[in-house]
């Protein structure tokens, strides 16, 4: 998660009334101390009298995440990413690690894709749509092979020759959006690289096997 430490930075530079500044000031501080379900009440305060407030949203959604309520987070990082928020492209990565820990693997794409055409540099985000492109293929790989060995072992030729045109145009199906992930996705990644190529490389910097929460 990338929020924590952007609600207090943002408290200080942006014009706020004074009561606002204070409320996010006591949520940033629930938050903090990972009171998380303090927070999401401090927050939901703010945003009921500022619903369009993003470091609000961002908060409400951060706690509730941790909180693994994911649908009060989606519903939090939606709001925060909505219109024209400053707050955008993080809400947009962070709806999408609250996607993927509910298990909405498609939605999850679709909200690193949003996040990385705000940013092309953003390495956790095309890492982690990455991640799940990797994932949908080999699963769908090792599906086909268990099709294949099934089919084989099978000692009833007749049925399998039947059910099989079925069976193939499904997996068809199945494999069309995929690719066509594959493809956007190339695209999107293709993209950040070629900005991120402008830029002066950095040594020794790999990237991880597993999935990407940020929390700086």
């Amino acid at each position: 998660m990338r929020y924590p430490i952007l609600v207090f930075l943002l408290i200080t530079s942006l014009p706020l009334c004074a009561g606002v500044q204070g409320d996010l000031r006591a949520g940033g501080k629930l938050y903090k101390q990972k009171k998380y379900g303090q927070a999401l009440a401090k927050y939901n305060d703010i945003l009921k009298e500022n619903p369009t407030q993003p470091e609000a949203a961002l908060g409400a959604g951060a706690a509730a995440y941790y909180l693994k309520d994911y649908n009060t987070a989606q519903s939090a990082f939606t709001q925060a990413a909505e219109g024209n928020s400053p707050r955008q492209q993080d809400a947009l990565f962070n709806l999408g690690n609250t996607y993927y820990r509910a298990g909405n693997t498609d939605k999850a794409k679709q909200a690193y894709r949003q996040a990385i055409l705000k940013n092309p540099q953003d390495k956790e985000a095309i890492h982690n749509l990455q991640l799940l492109l990797e994932t949908q293929q080999n699963n769908q790989n090792q599906n086909n092979q268990n099709n294949k060995n099934q089919n084989k072992n099978s000692p009833n030729q007749q049925p399998q020759n039947q059910s099989q045109p079925a069976d193939k145009n499904q997996q068809d199906q199945q494999q069309q959006p995929s690719q066509a992930d594959k493809d956007a996705a190339d695209r999107i990644m293709q993209m950040a690289q070629d900005q991120e190529a402008k830029q002066q490389p950095q040594s020794g910097q790999g990237v991880a096997d597993d999935f990407i929460e940020k929390d700086w």
